[in-house]
């Protein structure tokens, strides 16, 4: 029988080798449009750069910042979808 990892929290971080998933992404993305721009070697300094910023605004700010900061600017979510309707109306008109 094969033993089973379980995780401590049940929030923790999913892993891609030793980097968090949320910050191999942004880094990845950037490397493989360095490869399709034949700039491998500029766009691999970026992404390091992205990296080390990316890493630095989550360490520094609470947990789902980076989610409001997205819905602040109007990245995600929002439109004309009602996340939380005002308790005090009656009717909901959508």
């Amino acid at each position: 029988m094969k033993a089973v990892r379980m995780p401590q929290t049940l929030d923790d971080q999913f892993y891609i080798l030793m980097w968090p998933a949320d910050e191999l992404l942004p880094a990845m993305f950037v490397f493989v449009l360095g490869v399709l721009l034949n700039q491998k070697v500029v766009c691999l300094a970026l992404a390091v750069v992205i990296t080390k910023l990316f890493r630095r605004m989550k360490e520094g700010n609470p947990d789902g910042f980076l989610l409001h900061l997205g819905y602040w600017y109007g990245l995600i979510g929002g439109g004309k979808a009602y996340t939380m309707p005002n308790p005090y109306i009656r009717e909901f008109v959508p």
